[in-house]
């Protein structure tokens, strides 16, 4: 392959892997999922809350390089209870309230996809478009990361900065237990070996690959700005528990990360 096209391949695969990271992202979920199945069959009975332990979560999953193109036929599974999208990609189902869930979205030819942890404490989400990666496209990852083990995890990490913190340039990260794993930040749209911490602005800010499988995972973030902001934070219409963990082989886990207040000064010594 020339170097030129390899670029682009990788450029492709990061922007596919940053629209697969988004989710519904950060505003837990302000998108309003679409809603032209154009009469065609339904994958599901329409969603029914009778009592204040269930809520419903509504959504669209979407093919990763596309606007709008809608994966029919993938399962989105919360706390033991599926959903099958139909052909425009739509789902509803009965999620938890009050009680912490997670969300995972499989679908032939595509990469598993793994959310945090979250809490909902309304009777109904629109969660938004979330975006699955081709495994052909995710595949390209695999090769371009040394020494990448297919028996452990990969884990996506997004910094966000909240009021008062403005920014996470320069933020670096770990992650616990540490084991095996290996760390790549980015730089704009694309992994750079050079980039040393966190790049305001890229696409997301890490990956994690040979991770841990099966154990909780807790990211660690330091920043010269900012302090991490202490789980659970509420943003939008949930609030983010830091539970995650991640899985082997063909599977994607994804992390939101917070930093806010200043960090805290040495008081010294008069």
């Amino acid at each position: 392959m020339r170097p030129s096209a390899l670029v682009l391949s990788v450029g492709t695969f990061v922007a596919a892997a940053a629209a697969a990271a988004a989710c519904g992202d950060d505003d837990g979920g302000t998108v309003a999922p679409g809603a032209d199945g154009g009469g065609e069959a339904q994958a599901d009975a329409p969603v029914v809350i009778t009592d204040d332990t269930e809520s419903k979560q509504s959504g669209k999953i979407i093919r990763a390089q596309t606007e709008d193109e809608g994966v029919e036929g993938a399962t989105v599974t919360v706390a033991g209870k599926s959903a099958t999208t139909n052909a425009a990609g739509d789902y509803e189902l009965v999620v938890p309230r009050n009680t912490p869930y997670r969300m995972t979205v499989a679908g032939e030819g595509f990469y598993k996809l793994l959310e945090q942890e979250w809490i909902l404490k309304k009777e109904t989400l629109e969660r938004g478009s979330t975006n699955l990666l081709p495994t052909a496209t995710a595949n390209l990852l695999a090769g371009l990361l040394p020494g990448r083990d297919p028996e452990k995890g990969l884990v996506v990490v997004k910094v966000t900065p909240l009021p008062p913190c403005t920014t996470e340039e320069g933020a670096t990260l770990s992650i616990e237990p540490p084991g095996e794993a290996k760390l790549t930040y980015f730089a704009g749209s694309l992994p750079d070996s050079q980039q040393t911490s966190v790049k305001a602005g890229a696409a997301f800010s890490a990956a994690f690959y040979n991770v841990e499988v099966g154990v909780p995972l807790a990211i660690v973030v330091r920043s010269p700005q900012c302090a991490q902001a202490a789980f659970p934070v509420e943003v939008g219409d949930v609030t983010y528990t830091g539970a995650l963990s991640a899985e082997a082989g063909e599977a994607l886990a994804y992390f939101r990360v917070y930093i806010k207040d200043p960090p805290i000064a040495d008081a010294g010594v008069d």
